[in-house]
């Protein structure tokens, strides 16, 4: 993949001309050594054996530039009568005339990255490419190469946010393919409580990719919540690396929404570092046509006295195909872990396949862990019931689905976040099923 990696060096220079001046700009000249030196990865590789990368790294995507959106198409990637606080990324780019009501957050400090980075803001310095350090990936290394912009947020010790903070991700295409790296560096302070939203679209036609990091730390007794959904067009290639650290009695809790795509790549990574943790990844997809849904997660349990929880549930039809690798790691010192793991996958098709990997990993003996996998397809028995009682095939096939995916949308505690994952669901099975008669 010579010609590919050529391609990136003679990105990284025209893209960066001029801002070697910043602070930063040695640690992306690092992040490319170590990508040229690495290499995109192959099926060869382990965590990589059912993810066949090879058509996003042979398109010689150009990195973004500034793109300009307009407020009725805008409107149409917001929640319903949205008042709250939203920040808006066009291509990988903080766009100010979009955002709204984001300033004046009482305890709550927002910067664009591009102004960390320009102003060498000390507080997120001291954060910014620490966290993510011991999970990296290529791509992490690559996002990291061409970091220019994104959020930097900082929930300050002991404050409650009243409001959910909603950031939303839009991928303008062009006529050549676009790429885009989106940096978000999330700090929840001492005994902090918030939620936050971030979706993903695309605007228009062209081939895409965004390449996405973001940076968590969660801290003492913080409490912090954490919704993703993907909706981007079906020319879309997306992959997001989400590191996460906590400290004593904090609680995490991620829940990833996976819709739309080409080829779709989730990894989150959670260190447990502290003892009275709880962390909770949870997630929700659907593929159809000839969609690659691959789903990576990792929890380190490095202390004594944590929980977590982990439920991962995927529908696929068509020839659609997913992947899901989920790793438990229970260090020596993690006495009384308490970790339970699940996926499910629900096949529409006799075309659509899933690759499963849960996997668990304990150096400690007094532990409670969990994990498990089912693959199948619908309950032909359920779906008879439902058909004798005169409930149409097609509006059958809906009940079944959206009852195996309602334990995970029923716990959202955001109604907008909910009331949109039920419409792309619906949308998603030809509108099978009115989910507010259910």
């Amino acid at each position: 993949m010579q010609n590919e990696i050529k391609h990136y060096l003679d990105q990284f220079e025209r893209f960066h001309n001029g801002s070697a001046g910043q602070a930063v700009h040695a640690l992306r000249k690092k992040a490319l050594r170590e990508f040229e030196q690495e290499g995109f990865p192959t099926t060869r590789q382990e965590e990589w054996r059912f993810t066949n990368i090879r058509p996003l790294a042979q398109t010689p995507f150009m990195v973004s530039g500034s793109a300009q959106l307009e407020q009725a198409e805008m409107d149409t990637f917001l929640f319903t009568d949205w008042q709250k606080p939203l920040i808006v990324m066009v291509n990988g780019r903080f766009d100010r005339a979009l955002s709204r009501n984001w300033q004046d957050i009482p305890g709550v400090d927002i910067i664009p990255l591009k102004q960390v980075l320009d102003e060498d803001k000390t507080l997120f310095n001291a954060y910014l490419t620490k966290i993510v350090q011991d999970h990296e990936t290529v791509f992490s290394r690559l996002n990291s190469a061409f970091m220019h912009d994104g959020v930097c947020l900082h929930i300050n010790n002991m404050v409650h946010v009243q409001e959910e903070i909603h950031i939303v991700h839009v991928m303008k295409g062009g006529e050549k393919p676009l790429a885009a790296y989106p940096r978000n560096l999330i700090i929840a302070g001492k005994g902090s409580e918030a939620c936050l939203i971030e979706t993903f679209h695309s605007s228009g036609t062209g081939v895409t990719f965004t390449d996405m990091v973001s940076e968590v730390f969660v801290g003492e007794n913080a409490r912090l919540k954490h919704y993703r959904i993907q909706n981007e067009s079906a020319e879309a290639f997306h992959v997001s690396n989400t590191a996460v650290s906590q400290k004593d009695n904090s609680n995490y809790k991620s829940v990833t929404f996976t819709f739309g795509g080409r080829l779709v790549r989730n990894n989150i990574s959670t260190a447990l570092n502290g003892q009275g943790i709880e962390s909770t990844l949870n997630g929700l997809y659907m593929g159809g046509d000839k969609q690659l849904i691959d789903n990576h997660t990792f929890i380190d349990h490095a202390r004594a006295h944590c929980d977590s929880h982990e439920l991962y549930r995927g529908i696929l039809r068509d020839n659609a195909r997913a992947v899901f690798s989920g790793k438990i790691l229970v260090r020596p010192d993690a006495q009384k872990t308490d970790a339970k793991q699940s996926n499910n996958c629900l096949l529409l098709s006799d075309e659509a396949r899933v690759d499963t990997k849960p996997q668990l990993e304990i150096y400690a003996d007094d532990v409670k862990c969990t994990h498990g996998a089912t693959v199948g397809q619908l309950d032909e028995e359920a779906a008879f019931y439902l058909r004798a009682r005169g409930i149409p095939r097609h509006k059958a096939t809906g009940i079944l689905t959206y009852a195996f995916a309602e334990e995970i949308i029923a716990a959202i505690e955001v109604a907008e976040v909910r009331d949109t994952v039920h419409a792309l669901l619906a949308d998603r099975l030809g509108h099978e099923i009115d989910f507010t008669e259910v």
